[in-house]
């Protein structure tokens, strides 16, 4: 099984530009790798741009001439192809509304450069400093096990793993 999660960026207008992580997206795993090797905007936007990925630091990758999987220096490992792009949320409110696809957990950064253009909209609010920000996903059903809506709870990222 996997814990799927969606990792996002606020951008200048204060949308959200965000992509699918399949593998260990629960907070003590994502969340501190999200907050030790991706921790600039600039990190993160070059993470995102990638598009939709198995998960955001791989260690190992698999050798089809060995049949077996061998070790690499840590990286993103992508799915790649024209369906994979990043998804784009017109609000922080829609980003955290639209975990569609069966997302447990929604991790969003906010940047210095979001926060510095905003400074008015955001100071008093869980995005006044830059960093990470993470929530909990339940999704709800309708009667047909169609989901029309999601709940999220903030949750807090550990400081290490």
């Amino acid at each position: 099984m996997s814990t799927r999660a969606r990792i996002g960026i606020i951008q200048d207008d204060l949308s959200v530009k965000s992509v699918y992580h399949h593998w260990d997206g629960y907070p003590e795993w994502l969340g501190v790798v999200l907050q030790e090797q991706y921790n600039t905007g600039e990190k993160v936007a070059k993470l995102i741009d990638g598009g939709n990925m198995s998960s955001c630091y791989s260690d190992s990758e698999y050798d089809y001439e060995k049949q077996e999987y061998v070790k690499v220096d840590p990286r993103p490992n992508y799915y790649g192809g024209e369906d994979e792009k990043p998804h784009h949320n017109n609000s922080i409110q829609d980003f955290l509304k639209d975990a569609r696809a069966c997302e447990e957990f929604l991790y969003l950064f906010a940047s210095k450069d979001v926060i510095e253009l905003h400074e008015n909209n955001v100071r008093g609010t869980i995005f006044e400093t830059e960093g990470w920000r993470a929530w909990s996903v339940r999704p709800m059903y309708d009667k047909d096990y169609n989901i029309f809506n999601t709940d999220t709870t903030p949750v807090e990222i550990p400081e290490e793993v």
